[in-house]
């Protein structure tokens, strides 16, 4: 990988965020309804932090790799500069990169802001911040092949929506059921609350529920990484 090709595409995708509605108004729904929970828990007293941190912390995970993500790949092909990119040599690796960064920068703000709106325990913040990365790069490649098969960013939009439901849901409700609680295990978003509950409950970090959540993060990246390499060199032009 090039990389003066990525910091190129790096610098075009952010600018391109920044102007599009349609992601900046997906970046701020974990916002504001961290500020809504805020108000809706505030009875819970204490615990009404760490409820509502939970929570959207998870929609932010969900959110970016399968709304925001799906969106910006679109868009490429929407204004077919997509094309133009495959035929200048622009390797999947390449484009791929440029958008996973941008995608786990927003991500990165998303989580941030929830955890000090909801006065996270700074002593936390490090592990809180790299079991988001883990888990929103699991999701990104999934994110990433809805981009390819949308045609446009209404389409992207549509694709999403679903996976957005089947990331964010599992580990909200997976106290409910218990056939739930263990399908909720291979999701990303579960493996983030796995790890980052253990953390602030003084488990060790190598305990063996944080192990099987790194391993499914791993597996999730792994099988993406391979799939939208494989799709974007046989597919990526005209799908």
């Amino acid at each position: 990988m090039s990389g003066k090709i990525i910091f190129t595409l790096l610098k075009k995708d952010l600018k391109g965020c920044l102007t599009n509605k349609n992601i900046l108004v997906s970046f701020l729904i974990p916002i504001v309804f961290c500020f809504i929970y805020q108000n809706v828990f505030r009875d819970l007293g204490d615990e009404a932090g760490d409820h509502v941190l939970g929570m959207c912390a998870v929609f932010s995970i969900a959110i970016s790799p399968t709304s925001i993500l799906p969106v910006m790949i679109a868009e490429e092909k929407e204004k077919y500069t997509l094309r133009s990119l495959m035929m200048a040599r622009v390797r999947g690796q390449e484009f791929l990169a440029s958008k996973l960064l941008v995608c786990l920068l927003m991500t990165l703000l998303d989580a941030a802001a929830v955890f000090f709106i909801t006065g996270g325990d700074m002593k936390d913040f490090p592990v809180y911040t790299g079991a988001v990365l883990l888990a929103s790069a699991g999701l990104c490649f999934l994110g990433a092949l809805a981009g390819l098969l949308a045609r446009d960013q209404a389409s992207a939009g549509t694709i999403g929506a679903p996976l957005m439901l089947l990331t964010m849901l599992p580990p909200l409700f997976g106290g409910l059921n218990e056939t739930l609680e263990k399908v909720s295990v291979a999701v990303p978003t579960t493996s983030f609350q796995t790890i980052y509950n253990g953390v602030t409950q003084d488990q060790e970090l190598l305990a063996k529920s944080n192990l099987i959540a790194l391993g499914v993060c791993a597996l999730w990246i792994g099988a993406g990484y391979i799939l939208f390499n494989l799709f974007y060199q046989r597919k990526g032009i005209d799908c």
